[in-house]
């Protein structure tokens, strides 16, 4: 997923649905949250509880997932539209977000070029200043420019397209097209990566347009051409095949290629290409169909597509589609800590048919799930919340071998862990920025989550 997602839940406000999904025990209800959007791109999910997203143009945009209030944060000045929906593409936020506020876009700047850019945040004014070329002089062209974009273990992933005039690109490993780049968030190149002074992290991709983190993996989708389009696991060094291999190593050459490469062949394939666009991996007791499962957005085939994982991810053992041809083009999934998804449309791009009030934002939620103040809540005691330097944790209930705690941030990533010992276990916060988190206790039987406030 764009942020890994962990068993969380929030109470939130409810809002009239104005469809929904029957699963197999789970309603699903539908609801928009933004309207009238121009061809929205990219959606991120924030610390301080907004979602974020772009649109082709050059906007920067926030919509609050439980009032709809929506901002324009900035539109940044040089995006050149053109093309095949070239323009303003993917977005992050920095892991530390807004404490550290620094905002990454990659956008087409010129007909020929893309480039990726650090902003600042100013809380106050609420708009963006001071960008930082992080990398510059990206070759693109009408389509294939990429891109989506993670942060890991503070390193910046991007995966670009081979620029589609040269498909041999994505083999050449001294340009940065048909490759996922992997950088500091300063932009300086890791010294860990593969390749000595260089972002490659792989190569060989055709056009990736999605990437999220789960079971402990990069996935990708990437269109083929009119057949293979791919469900890959983004490995280190790994080529992937393009434009020598479409879909799996099935051919007397392909084969040929690959054992000789050190081809990554994808986990999951689809002919005719349906088109697959952003993707979430999905994790969470709220729709417990849908757990372990990447969740897809389709272009040409207009659905959401959900690929169940085998339980070590390595595999996809099932495939479900919703939304078939109901609201056009998805371009994106968005998965929040609270269970929530979120779609986005992009009618108004150069395939696209709009309705009157398109682009969209769309909320996905069983609205039956109870939040985490109500999910297993006596289970354990915290306070003082909020806290100030130190919290104590009270477990009413059996302490055994397995018992633990664990401490997660807002977008999932796991900061602290220590077994429980004694019903009363006292946690100092003075290293952990102010911010809203969710304290875990859980043993080999129950898992109950709070949250709590750090000052």
């Amino acid at each position: 997923m764009k942020k890994i997602i962990y068993f969380f839940g929030i109470l939130f406000i409810c809002h009239n649905s104005f469809s929904q999904i029957q699963l197999t025990n789970t309603l699903v209800s539908e609801r928009e949250v933004a309207t009238n959007l121009d061809v929205p791109w990219d959606m991120v999910f924030s610390n301080d509880g907004w979602i974020w997203f772009t649109e082709l143009s050059g906007k920067i945009s926030r919509v609050h997932p439980d009032t709809n209030v929506q901002e324009l944060i900035y539109t940044v000045p040089d995006v050149e539209v053109f093309g095949f929906s070239a323009g303003m593409h993917s977005i992050v936020l920095h892991p530390d977000f807004p404490s550290l506020p620094y905002v990454y876009v990659h956008y087409t700047n010129t007909t020929t070029t893309s480039k990726l850019v650090r902003f600042t945040y100013g809380i106050n004014s609420n708009t963006l200043s001071s960008p930082l070329i992080l990398i510059d002089n990206i070759p693109g062209s009408v389509s294939h420019n990429g891109s989506r974009m993670l942060i890991l273990n503070d390193k910046l992933i991007i995966c670009i397209g081979d620029g589609y005039v040269d498909t041999s690109t994505a083999q050449d490993l001294n340009t940065l097209n048909g490759n996922f780049l992997r950088l500091n968030l300063d932009g300086s190149i890791p010294s860990d990566n593969p390749i000595p002074n260089s972002y490659i992290w792989s190569f060989g991709h055709r056009n990736p347009q999605g990437l999220c983190f789960g079971n402990g993996k990069l996935y990708s989708s990437e269109h083929g051409t009119s057949i293979d389009d791919e469900i890959n696991i983004i490995e280190e060094n790994r080529n992937y095949g393009w434009p020598n291999v479409e879909g799996y190593c099935d051919s007397a050459s392909e084969m040929a290629f690959c054992t000789s490469e050190n081809v990554r062949e994808p986990i999951y394939t689809w002919t005719p290409a349906i088109a697959p666009c952003g993707m979430d991996f999905y994790d969470h007791p709220a729709i417990p169909e849908w757990e372990n499962s990447l969740l897809l957005a389709v272009l040409k085939d207009r659905k959401l597509i959900q690929l169940k994982l085998s339980p070590d991810g390595n595999s996809v053992t099932e495939e479900n589609s919703y939304l078939i041809n109901t609201l056009g083009r998805i371009r994106d999934v968005l998965v929040i800590p609270d269970g929530r998804i979120f779609i986005c449309t992009t009618n108004r791009d150069f395939a696209g048919s709009p309705s009157a009030d398109d682009d969209k934002i769309i909320e996905l939620k069983n609205d039956a799930f109870l939040g985490i103040d109500d999910f297993n809540a006596e289970a354990f005691k915290l306070y003082p919340n909020p806290s100030n330097g130190a919290f104590t944790v009270k477990v009413d209930g059996i302490i055994n071998p397995e018992s633990k705690l664990e401490i997660f941030s807002v977008n999932g990533r796991s900061i602290f862990k220590q077994a429980i010992l004694h019903s009363s276990t006292q946690i100092n916060t003075k290293s952990l920025s102010p911010g809203m988190y969710f304290i875990n206790v859980s043993n080999a039987n129950t898992s109950s989550f709070k949250k709590i406030i750090i000052k």
